[in-house]
């Protein structure tokens, strides 16, 4: 399904009516189901390109199962909302094996919300397909007049359901033109510009999905060797101070010399020692 088109074609398959005309399901409501199997880029570009065709006819996604009723789908907003948007949605349907199933309604886009009368009645109902694929319809089942979207291979990707069996479309069968072949790109200058929606879409998925990087704090400081080199340098500093120190102590200490102790006791003092208490 890869394509450097964003979005991929629309078909109309019918309209909503009243419950007994579309399965016996909630009046005016539709039913769109996506093959779970699908990568997730796929199921966003799927609902991009319904809301890309409701919004040019003036009309708007609403979804309307418990948790998520009265929220609309926006295809402009950031990739992380709408994901988070869709897991939302497909969690409050009851499970579809195989599926992704998604309730909504298609009120007029001015409309307050799809209780205003006249919202969404007779609403138009739109199918994605696959470019090389086909669009079949068919009506019963419990799921009113509906349209099947297959790819190249004959899977069924997509199915919409519980349109108004009185307002078929003419059309059983419809055949998904294929998309142009694109002209190719320099690959060994072209930058992300040479990327096709699907790529960058993927890409962008990329980066929301994985594990977020911790940012581990760097030091930045003083380096194990320059910390020697100042404690050695402090080191030599201190012991030269403490000889200075006293050596100035030695000169500003006061000389004993005795009156008369005689010639002994003048050649201690000339010496600057102090005479032991013993010896006077």
């Amino acid at each position: 399904m890869a394509s450097s088109n964003p979005y991929l074609p629309t078909y109309r398959s019918g309209f909503t009516g009243p419950s007994e005309r579309i399965g016996g399901s909630s009046p005016y409501h539709i039913d769109f189901k996506i093959l779970s199997s699908l990568p997730l880029s796929e199921k966003i570009r799927a609902l991009d390109s319904l809301a890309k065709q409701y919004k040019s006819i003036g009309r708007q996604i609403e979804f309307s199962n418990q948790g998520v009723a009265g929220r609309r789908w926006d295809p402009t907003a950031p990739l992380e909302d709408k994901v988070a948007l869709f897991e939302a949605v497909r969690g409050a349907h009851a499970p579809r094996q195989g599926w992704d199933p998604l309730d909504f309604y298609a009120p007029f886009a001015k409309a307050k919300d799809r209780f205003e009368p006249g919202a969404v009645e007779g609403a138009s109902i739109y199918i994605p397909g696959v470019p090389g694929g086909k669009i079949t319809r068919g009506s019963g089942g419990g799921y009113g007049y509906f349209s099947e979207a297959q790819d190249p291979s004959g899977r069924v990707v997509f199915r919409v359901g519980h349109g108004d069996i009185n307002r078929p479309e003419e059309q059983g069968e419809i055949v998904v033109a294929e998309t142009k072949p694109q002209t190719p790109v320099d690959t060994t200058t072209a930058g992300s510009g040479s990327k096709t929606a699907d790529e960058l879409l993927v890409e962008k998925l990329g980066e929301l999905l994985k594990p977020k990087t911790q940012i581990q704090p760097s030091y930045e400081g003083p380096s194990d060797e320059q910390f020697a080199r100042t404690n050695e340098m402090l080191d030599q500093a201190t012991l030269r101070l403490l000889a200075d120190s006293m050596k100035q102590t030695e000169k500003e200490q006061p000389t004993y010399v005795p009156s008369s102790a005689g010639p002994m006791a003048a050649a201690f003092a000339q010496k600057a020692f102090v005479t032991p208490k013993s010896t006077i």
